[in-house]
């Protein structure tokens, strides 16, 4: 099955009211339900709607809808044979569903097109309601494609291990792919977690026998690549796609050497939506001959935020739009007060400005912002025709207003602040988040330059790789690094001058020593390349949050602990 499939537009419009009506009756029912639950009647009639409801949307061949409702009457059907009090749990998935369902039907109906795959994370919330296993992302599709472990002759040059030397590699590769994995299940620092358990499947691409396992894992490194580069959205089915590699790497530690096929058909699904072809993902798509879909992960995610309202995104572009009309009315406002004028043609367009920002403000769940803009509005509305010398610190207090609020909408877009951190609009409030905004901004270009040279020098590693280890591509990176380790000490974070002060005593001594060992050396500076990465991702968040998760550090500490032990751990 195509991942967009054509509608009959026609034949949905001759039942298309009677499906509306059907739909907010058995809302109804369940609402009603919902404060009545002793009552089963009502949940055992909404259980017939939802069947009336799947079949005709079956018959009008709209799959992902009619999934949608199958789902939600199978866990009507297994609250109604419960003998327990029913969990919140599947209220709220059946809750959540009555409100998606008839905004999918909208997007089908204007789109005149079902993407099944937008419902498909939906359903599998109802499934996981009543422990039911999920469904796979090729759900869908019923096409069986040819095996890339088995079918194909690609074959990666690498640096193959054998016995005892490479169980050693195997099990630290294997404990490095968990440290990853497990992170990932609580769900902490995801981009970093994604990373590692890449650079896990890589540098096994390397140590196995280029053959079936050897293409399993380049398929696997592929998707992973694509999780690391935003190509395909991480959802619960997909942490269990995930777990099963763990699952197929401990079988390969214990000679279990069967490959899951059931698994990697799932990866080369992944493969055929991801957003990302570019790098590994981009080439084993192209020796797997595995073509693109229509319509990609990343399209299908913003096309459900489209579907069920505002994303982060949207509401971060009104932010920035507004903040930008409220640091024009302040310039304004400025010039005003310099030239002492108070004409109607020059207080009037900046009053309605000012009254646009505050209509903004209520739209964005803001009203004592808007309340504090509208009365400072009115009162410089008065101002026209009057001596401003004499209103001079009503201007200022607009003016510090202004200031307040753009400052406060920098840190709702960055995440530091919630709506309801903003309900004292207190004096000591207004100065303290204006300091923490301008201190914000220092630190965020500390932080962009900071990014910038942790950049040069993973850069630097990769040429001195390349180059057959020409000196010349890391001489400097000892200065680099110490001039990081200065910038750190100005955002607050003790662990990160710290770290970095290791990394730098580590490349001081690789760039002094005397003899080159292509083996250590690649290892050592890829384990130097681990802690970057690290500092990297604790950079990128900090930037975007202004929160010091510090553990986000323990890959850099572990790391660099490895550089400085005196004895280097080879694999």
């Amino acid at each position: 099955m195509a991942l967009k499939v054509e509608i009959n537009t026609s034949s949905y419009a001759v039942v298309a009211e009677e499906l509306g009506k059907t739909l907010q009756q058995a809302t109804n029912v369940f609402e009603t339900f919902l404060s009545e639950r002793h009552n089963l009647s009502l949940l055992e009639q909404c259980e017939v709607d939802l069947r009336q409801i799947g079949g005709t949307l079956r018959l009008l061949q709209i799959p992902g809808a009619a999934l949608l409702a199958d789902e939600m009457r199978s866990l009507s059907h297994s609250i109604l044979n419960s003998t327990t009090a029913v969990p919140e749990g599947q209220l709220n998935a059946l809750s959540t569903a009555f409100f998606v369902l008839p905004r999918y039907l909208e997007f089908v109906q204007s789109r005149h097109a079902d993407i099944p795959l937008m419902a498909l994370s939906h359903a599998n919330e109802l499934r996981a309601a009543h422990s039911q296993l999920l469904l796979p992302d090729s759900y869908f599709d019923a096409a069986a494609s040819p095996l890339f472990s088995r079918d194909s002759n690609i074959r990666l040059r690498s640096n193959p291990l054998a016995g005892a030397e490479l169980d050693i590699a195997l099990k630290r590769i294997r404990h490095l792919y968990q440290t990853g994995l497990l992170g990932l299940l609580r769900d902490a620092q995801i981009p970093l977690q994604l990373t590692i358990m890449s650079r896990a499947v890589r540098r096994l691409c390397n140590v196995v026998e280029p053959g079936p396992q050897q293409r399993f894992w380049l398929l696997a490194d592929a998707v992973l690549e694509a999780f690391v580069n935003n190509g395909l959205e991480l959802n619960a089915h997909r942490k269990k796609v995930l777990a099963g590699l763990e699952g197929q790497l401990r079988g390969r530690i214990k000679n279990r050497l069967t490959l899951n096929e059931v698994l990697e058909q799932e990866l080369r699904y992944l493969l055929t939506i991801s957003a990302y072809r570019d790098g590994m993902t981009g080439k084993i798509m192209k020796v797997a001959q595995i073509e693109a879909a229509e319509v990609n992960d990343e399209q299908i995610c913003s096309l459900r935020k489209l579907m069920l309202g505002l994303s982060y995104d949207t509401v971060s572009s009104v932010i920035n739009e507004l903040r930008g009309e409220l640091r024009h009315a302040k310039d304004v406002l400025e010039l005003l007060a310099q030239h002492q004028r108070s004409d109607e043609d020059e207080i009037r367009p900046l009053v309605a400005v000012l009254k646009q920002s505050a209509d903004i403000l209520m739209v964005l769940n803001l009203p004592a912002f808007a309340g504090s803009l509208n009365e400072h509005t009115s009162a410089l509305e008065s101002l026209i025709g009057r001596d401003l010398v004499q209103e001079r610190s009503q201007l200022e207090d607009l003016a510090e207003t202004l200031l307040f609020i753009d400052g406060s909408l920098a840190q709702i877009d960055r995440r530091k602040l919630n709506y309801e951190d903003l309900g004292d609009l207190s004096i000591e409030r207004r100065d303290a988040i204006s300091a923490d905004n301008q201190l914000s901004e220092a630190r965020s270009i500390v932080i962009d330059e900071s990014k910038a040279a942790i950049g040069m020098v993973k850069r630097a590693i990769s040429a001195y790789i390349e180059s057959d280890f020409d000196s010349t591509h890391i001489s400097n990176l000892p200065q680099l690094l110490n001039s990081v380790r200065g910038a750190f000490y100005m955002i607050g974070v003790a662990k990160l001058p710290e770290v970095t002060g290791g990394a730098t005593e580590f490349i001081r001594g690789f760039v002094e020593r005397s003899q080159i060992n292509p083996a250590k050396d690649v290892q050592s500076l890829e384990t130097l390349a681990d802690a970057m990465i690290s500092i990297e991702y604790f950079l990128t968040e900090f930037g975007r949050r202004h929160i010091a998760d510090e553990r986000i550090l323990q890959v850099a500490e572990d790391s660099v602990a490895l550089l400085l032990a005196p004895k280097q751990v080879t694999i």
